[in-house]
């Protein structure tokens, strides 16, 4: 068997695992497990599948995994490169929220309710660690052995499919392709972790921010008789015309803004694979190829089911 077939049926297995206690735990409303469990729980069902096919497999994490010592500069460069795209991920965000529920609010509200190092550990160390040994390591590392570009656009793919919400899928599918690309600049998986923990750490921070700000708002607002709405994930659907035009407006410039850090990511995206000695590689990167398919059956199943979550999802 391929090893792309192989990593495509561990992904679908890692999806019908997640899938299945998720929808297993929807079904037991008695059973009220802590927000902090749950998020153990989540990053558990995501990385035990990939433990387990490394050792079956007997494939050593080396294999696959690129471990890289980088320069000080280069940690740097990335942070700066990530808040670079952060714009556009902001954009991609909102752009949903036209259309769906937010995929995170209420996770990091409950998340944000306690001690800020507990939900930092929780939601931005933990899934930084896991999802890119998972999605940048083993997926993306089989991937591209087989042809580069295809093997960033579905690892990536597949990242935004693992949310299971249309909300979080478009964004983390931008970050996933990104991430993988900034492994090859660096030869190392850790400038994919430093990417996706300074993005959702950088969301922890603003969360706890709002929540201070919403709370002087609220004991104002309950001075004057009033009360803030609840539902901060559907936002948008309770917004009249006029407001939808500004949001609209707002949308197209900061898309505007995200076209011009974007641009300035890519100039820092090269100086990256310049100080890490691998420019010339990167250069040449898209002219690898083979005949090995990356979409197989395993994987387009796995595909179907995620989007009918995200469906249900959507429709709730």
């Amino acid at each position: 068997m391929s090893s792309n077939k192989s990593i495509n049926r561990m992904f679908l297995i890692t999806i019908v695992i997640y899938i299945g206690v998720s929808l297993l735990l929807g079904q037991l409303p008695n059973l009220r497990l802590p927000v902090s469990v749950m998020l153990i729980l989540s990053e558990a069902l995501i990385l035990l599948p990939s433990l387990i096919y490394l050792k079956v497999k007997g494939i050593s994490v080396g294999a696959l995994i690129p471990f890289r010592r980088m320069k000080f500069s280069v940690w740097v460069l990335v942070v700066v490169c990530t808040y670079l795209i952060y714009p556009l991920l902001v954009v991609m965000n909102a752009l949903t929220l036209f259309f769906v529920k937010s995929g995170t609010v209420e996770v990091m509200n409950a998340a944000t309710q306690g001690n800020f190092l507990a939900a930092a550990l929780l939601m931005a160390v933990l899934p930084a660690f896991v999802e890119e040994f998972v999605f940048r390591g083993m997926v993306f590392g089989t991937y591209k052995r087989s042809k580069m570009l295809p093997a960033a656009l579905l690892s990536g793919f597949l990242f935004g499919c693992m949310h299971l919400n249309f909300n979080q899928f478009l964004y983390a599918f931008v970050l996933g392709v990104y991430m993988a690309f900034l492994v090859e600049a660096t030869g190392s998986i850790l400038s994919a972790m430093l990417a996706h923990f300074t993005v959702n750490f950088t969301g922890v921070v603003m969360s706890y921010a709002l929540s201070a700000l919403n709370s002087g708002a609220g004991e104002l607002m309950e001075q004057a008789g009033e009360r803030l709405p609840a539902e901060t994930g559907s936002f948008l659907s309770s917004m009249d015309e006029g407001s939808l035009l500004i949001m609209a407006v707002s949308l197209l410039f900061w898309a505007a803004i995200s076209l011009g850090t974007t641009a300035g990511a890519v100039g820092v995206y090269i100086a990256i694979s310049k100080i890490s000695g691998r420019w010339e590689y990167v250069k040449g990167m898209f002219q690898r190829k083979t005949k090995e398919q990356l979409l197989t059956v395993p994987v387009i199943i796995a595909i179907a089911l995620a989007v009918a979550m995200m469906v249900m999802a959507a429709r709730s």
